[in-house]
């Protein structure tokens, strides 16, 4: 089943987080409590985090110090974990998981046996190894370890790897990818307090699912290039461990685009707010007026110019393939204001054609629609990509002309207010204050391993 919450562009090193499937949900005005709202915001101690970093795959390389544990990843006593020389290769099939080691060394598990691996002396547990005792998969370095879990409902000849780590391990490799290398270390703290919050959010709710892992490693969820030395995202992990942005005990879905434009987005006007999803209503991630700082962004203000057919045809085709009215379109002759939100954002738009047939999208479905592949039109490149969808759209005779504000879906943390806020002097506490209104800063965890 698609998962309509995870993240979508990276581009310069910057992740856009949120999601470019929309749905069509209603927007219950009434509160719920429990789960369906958040998961707590406490635990006993520093969680794991299951981070799938391939699927699909029918054979990997793991290597990394010397020697290797293999071991299934369940109790049966009769499968033991025998030791391996590395590099390792794995492959899987009908039979089973073959782990074939440097010096031709075969361990074999049986059929619906997931396999872990992990260096030799780091626990039972899996732990933590440093340096060049870390694993490697391909030329990736991970803490942690490895998950092998073939397809063994369907195709058991693939499998997908699933590196398991501590979530403070884990997130300065996504700070890594997350900013530019050269910002300030408050945006780092920042960005690590919203990216721990929305991968325990994200981890609870694959666990209630019953998923073999908690996020992915691309634009899926949050973009994870393994470990990293770089100082500041190590920095800001450790100088932030364990906060999280909670809202009545609750954990939030702390979501985060690249550049809001001035204009925060409401959460629940981009997905889906139904049983299941009702941590879309919280107010902390419904777009409030504040101060925006993000006009260095080069998407803070854009322009894209496209004809008449070429708009029609893709918020067709979009339509089609997603049950909307929208693929009923004639001739796209005026696109006009329909909602705004608390800070002034454009989140519905009513759409009329040449025929007077009028269809009603919010923002995010009009961005999607107006950037939907169709066969024989261009590609969407980045001159003519529709960046958001906080829009202002003109149309003269045969030509659509778009003035948007900023990049990505809008809700939650804008990096480049972040990193105006910061060569401003403020620090993180005050951005999250800003960016998620109402939200609590909670200790998770302990402060210290």
């Amino acid at each position: 089943m698609m998962r309509y919450l995870s993240s979508v562009v990276v581009a310069a090193g910057v992740l856009l987080a949120g999601c470019e499937s929309v749905s069509k949900a209603v927007l219950p005005e009434k509160r719920t409590t429990g789960e369906a709202i958040g998961p707590k915001a406490t635990f006993a101690s520093e969680p794991d985090i299951r981070v799938r970093v391939a699927a699909g795959v029918s054979s990997r390389e793991i290597s990394g110090p010397e020697m290797l544990v293999v071991r299934p990843a369940t109790t049966d006593p009769g499968l033991k974990a025998q030791q391996a020389k590395a590099p390792v290769t794995v492959t899987s099939g009908p039979s089973g998981v073959k782990v074939v080691d440097a010096g031709g060394k075969t361990v074999e598990f049986p059929f619906s046996t997931d396999v872990e691996i992990l260096p030799l002396g780091v626990g039972s547990q899996g732990g933590l190894a440093g340096g060049s005792q870390s694993l490697k998969v391909g030329a990736v370095r991970y803490p942690g370890f490895v998950v092998i879990r073939p397809q063994w409902n369907g195709n058991p000849g693939v499998f997908e790897v699933v590196i398991s780590m501590p979530v403070e391990s884990y997130l300065p490799g996504v700070l890594t990818h997350e900013l530019f290398k050269d910002w300030p270390r408050q945006v780092f703290e920042c960005q690590a307090v919203a990216a721990r919050t929305y991968a325990l959010h994200e981890r609870a709710r694959s666990r209630a699912e019953g998923r073999g892992y908690d996020v992915e490693d691309s634009t899926q969820d949050q973009v994870y290039g393994g470990a990293t030395a770089a100082t500041l995202p190590n920095e800001a992990t450790r100088a932030t461990r364990g906060q999280v942005l909670a809202y009545e005990g609750r954990l939030i879905r702390a979501y985060y685009s690249s550049a809001c434009g001035g204009r925060p987005n409401s959460a629940k006007m981009v997905w889906p707010t139904g049983p299941g999803y009702e941590f879309n209503l919280l107010q902390p991630v419904q777009g409030k007026q504040r101060q925006h700082y993000c006009q260095a962004s080069r998407f803070y203000r854009w322009e894209v110019t496209r004809s008449d057919d070429d708009v029609s045809r893709r918020l067709r085709a979009w339509g089609k393939a997603f049950k909307n009215d929208v693929q009923n379109l004639t001739r796209l002759r005026s696109v006009v204001v329909e909602e705004m939100n608390d800070a002034g954002r454009p989140v519905r738009y009513r759409l009329t054609d040449d025929r007077g047939g009028t269809y009603v999208l919010t923002g995010e479905e009009l961005r999607n629609g107006l950037n939907q592949g169709v066969p024989g039109l261009p590609g969407i490149v980045e001159k003519t990509r529709v960046n958001s969808g906080d829009l202002e759209i003109e149309v003269w005779a045969d030509t659509v002309r778009i003035r948007g504000r900023g990049w990505g879906h809008g809700v939650g943390m804008c990096q480049w207010c972040a990193k105006g806020m910061a060569d401003s002097g403020l620090d993180w506490r005050t951005m999250v204050s800003q960016f998620y209104p109402g939200a609590d800063v909670v200790r998770a965890y302990d402060s210290a391993r």
